[in-house]
């Protein structure tokens, strides 16, 4: 890929990061290549072809660059300046020889499924989800979810987390949900402390069109960012986005499952290894 302009996503507050910023862009002035720094949530940029973004921090600034570009088509690269992250591709000082293997086309893109979600109240989209909850201390709220068929069910307790496939391993997974293998495309729907025996996940398929009624008060989070309230009564529809997130990765990255293991102890492979040893 031939790379002419990179837009650079940081989070300056994380050791090391401006020190990996001075690396990138000495690299990048060698090359020729121009460099932006984005410091705001809506710049100007331009789709031309050979544009990169580079994240540079944790599976956080990922999600905010793929917020910022998310009307965008422009592949992105995630860089950890910390342990291993589910959306980050290589370690930062391993960054320069992953822009060198991008060069030599030493890569593939995985285009991830964003949800798109609208109501009166206002509308965006995201690559992990869309959480329903109550507005007060307790959290509690009532809701409806719908489908194309009808009522799914209704959902009284502390609400309903709306997910894709890359935030199966986000709120999600600690709310009880399954594991989604990226990059399925899919709606996941888990319930949130439910006061009902027997509602459990349900995955839909990608072109479905759900709709969220709630019958008291409750907060819409984006991506974990408070988006806005919404009375009783009133509607919220999410569908899958017109654009997906384009990440690159590149061939020496960590599989899924050996990130799920270094990260949330997936299968407890070390005592397994430990008890079949002795």
């Amino acid at each position: 890929m031939k790379i002419s302009r990179i837009y650079i996503v940081a989070n300056t507050s994380k050791d090391g990061s401006l020190r990996t910023l001075a690396v990138l862009k000495a690299w990048a002035q060698l090359k020729r290549i121009e460099t932006v720094l984005i410091d705001q949530d809506h710049p100007h940029f331009s789709e031309e072809e050979g544009a990169l973004i580079v994240a540079l921090g944790g599976d956080g600034t990922v999600l905010r660059a793929a917020s910022i570009f998310a009307d965008s088509a422009i592949p992105i690269l995630g860089a950890n300046l910390g342990s291993l992250g589910f959306l980050t591709q290589v370690k930062a000082p391993s960054l320069t020889s992953a822009l060198e293997g991008v060069l030599h086309d030493s890569f593939t893109i995985e285009e991830r499924m964003r949800l798109a979600y609208s109501s009166p109240a206002g509308s965006g989209t995201v690559l992990n989800d869309v959480v329903i909850t109550g507005t007060s201390a307790l959290r509690f709220c009532e809701l409806e979810l719908l489908w194309s068929d009808g009522v799914v069910a209704s959902y009284p307790g502390d609400g309903l987390i709306l997910s894709t496939a890359t935030g199966a391993t986000a709120y999600n997974l600690s709310a009880g949900g399954p594991v989604i293998v990226p990059p399925a495309a899919c709606i996941l729907a888990s319930p949130l402390a439910v006061h009902k025996l027997g509602i459990l996940p349900v995955i839909f398929p990608a072109e479905e069109v759900l709709l969220v009624r709630p019958h008291t008060n409750v907060s819409i989070y984006a991506d974990g960012d408070m988006a806005f309230d919404l009375p009783p009564d009133s509607k919220l529809t999410i569908k899958r986005a017109d654009t997906p997130t384009r990440l690159i990765r590149m061939a020496s990255a960590p599989s899924f499952f050996h990130v799920l293991q270094e990260k949330l102890n997936w299968g407890d492979q070390s005592k397994r290894e430990g008890k079949s040893g002795g």
